[in-house]
């Protein structure tokens, strides 16, 4: 957990915290000594938070292994967050549609903390080769398509609580604000979002935006294509940009968004 400058403390708290991050970076459990080790206090100190964590069902114990391990918990938590759980319910079924028409699998990213969260995913069942991301995965805001969606459909005072946000859990990076600047308003201007993966090589994102009732960029609808060498076999970007956009403004209108208002 990166130190930020707090107005109040709460030690027991912090410590929970942490160790809750320090799991969710770590899938494949950690015993109480490499807990400690890692957090930089005593196993005494590390065991009883642990066992409150584990007893409130936050963390699973696996005895074959000795590890705690994040159990489900927060995940149910997460989804039971009544906006989450509205746009999942009202996006879900049109997405599922629009996978089949674009035979491309599409995941919804949501802005969490100065960056991008994959919030769901659905797949594009009868293709094997479509790419389909983690759901909790992350990504930063400035390098690729979810994040220039978000900063570029965000209000004035939001982008700029994003840009700190960024800032903060990234201390080390210099942030060119004129070149993001630019990004943002090609991207608002063409109303999405189509580049490289930053990560994959052969994969390239689309990303369009999702509107609320109060004209609010509440999500990225997102697809990641597969690139092959034989270019006939590639998809129609123009036709995938056209449906994605279609299938974002029927959700927004679920979701309340009106284009006049």
């Amino acid at each position: 957990m990166t130190e930020k400058e707090t107005k109040y403390k709460a030690p027991a708290l912090e410590k929970g915290m942490a160790i809750i991050e320090l799991l969710a970076r770590t899938p494949e459990g950690l015993n109480l000594t490499q807990i400690s080790d890692s957090l930089g206090k005593s196993k005494a100190e590390i065991f009883r938070m642990v066992a409150v964590l584990n007893d409130l069902h936050y963390l699973e114990f696996f005895q074959t292994e000795r590890v705690y391990r994040l159990s489900l918990k927060l995940y149910r938590l997460t989804h039971r967050y009544a906006p989450v759980h509205h746009l999942n319910n009202v996006a879900f079924p049109i997405i599922q549609e629009l996978c089949s028409e674009i035979q491309q699998s599409c995941h919804l990213v949501v802005y969490s903390d100065g960056g991008g969260l994959i919030l769901s995913h659905q797949d594009y069942d009868t293709n094997s080769n479509c790419l389909t991301l983690p759901v909790g995965g992350r990504g930063p805001l400035t390098d690729n398509c979810a994040g220039h969606v978000l900063l570029a459909f965000a209000s004035y005072d939001n982008r700029e609580r994003m840009l700190k946000a960024y800032q903060e859990n990234h201390p080390d990076l210099s942030l060119d604000l004129m070149a993001l600047r630019n990004i943002w308003l090609r991207v608002k201007e063409q109303g999405h979002e189509a580049m490289p993966s930053p990560v994959l090589a052969g994969v390239y994102d689309i990303g369009v935006p999702i509107f609320d009732y109060y004209h609010n960029a509440v999500a990225v609808l997102l697809t990641s294509i597969l690139m092959y060498r034989d270019e006939s076999r590639n998809a129609d970007f123009e036709y995938v940009i056209n449906k994605l956009k279609e299938t974002s403004l029927h959700i927004s209108q679920k979701m309340g968004f009106d284009e006049e208002a």
